[in-house]
């Protein structure tokens, strides 16, 4: 078994890719991953959504729960999306907390599974979530799937989760886990969007150097740091990360984004 860390906070327990990968904090003085493996997670973890979402023509598949502990890694640091729907499925099964008679609104795989009302999500992996995800009812849709890939991708970018309280290198504290965001034009639109996601957006509005925002891990590197790769993946973290989830792009083209970084 072997353990890796993002900074002295976090780390991702990496055991054979036929077993479960699990998210865990706390952990200190382990191997740092690289800028190239992070790289490699969100590139293959991208298309693995891309493809899950494109394979059918006349169903929209959505995943519904992405977030760390559900991408596998193996030694060599190729993920592997897991975890597909499960937690409807036992709530389809009478197995979860909250588990509901199956309704007839919505679906989760196109109408071959029908959506229940999703057991309620730990505080830890509810700052993964879209913001219309969290509404009571809310009908599955993949620019969820979108969003929580962006969180994810941020958080491999900064070395913070989406409910850390602190900046990467300041000492500044963040308001809340998640806040309420008003659109364009000045209309609220009472969705709760990560405090991370806020905070990173704040700095690239600033004109902040990036390097106030990424992993501090990450700039002890050497070779130094590219960049530009760096820069080009926060973009695409800040697209699928847009509260309004009309403006966040389709994951096949965030995987065609991130191909492109680095290539």
């Amino acid at each position: 078994m072997q353990s890796v860390s993002m900074n002295s906070g976090m780390s991702w327990l990496l055991v054979s890719v036929q077993s479960a990968k699990v998210f865990i904090s706390g952990r200190s003085g382990e191997p740092v991953l690289s800028w190239a493996a992070r790289l490699k997670i969100a590139k293959g973890a991208a298309r693995g959504l891309a493809y899950l979402h494109e394979c059918s023509s006349t169903r929209r598949f959505v995943h519904g729960e992405v977030k760390p502990s559900n991408i596998l890694l193996d030694a060599d640091f190729t993920p592997r999306v897991a975890d597909f729907g499960l937690v409807r499925l036992l709530a389809i099964a009478g197995c979860g907390p909250d588990a509901a008679p199956p309704s007839s609104g919505g679906s989760l795989l196109g109408g071959a599974i029908p959506y229940t009302k999703p057991a309620p999500a730990q505080a830890h992996a509810s700052g993964y979530r879209a913001p219309e995800a969290r509404a009571p009812g809310a009908r599955p849709a993949q620019k969820w799937d979108v969003f929580s890939f962006g969180v994810i991708l941020l958080e491999l970018l900064t070395g913070r989760g989406p409910a850390d309280h602190a900046s990467p290198s300041t000492s500044a504290s963040f308001s809340g886990p998640s806040t309420t965001t008003t659109d364009r034009s000045g209309s609220a639109e009472h969705e709760a969007v990560p405090e991370a996601v806020r905070w990173v957006r704040r700095g690239f509005e600033d004109a902040r150097p990036v390097a106030e925002m990424v992993d501090p891990a990450l700039l002890r590197e050497a070779p130094a740091l590219p960049k530009k790769e760096i820069i080009a993946a926060f973009h695409v973290a800040l697209a699928c990360t847009e509260a309004d989830p009309e403006l966040r792009p389709k994951m096949k083209t965030v995987a065609d984004g991130l191909d492109k970084i680095g290539s």
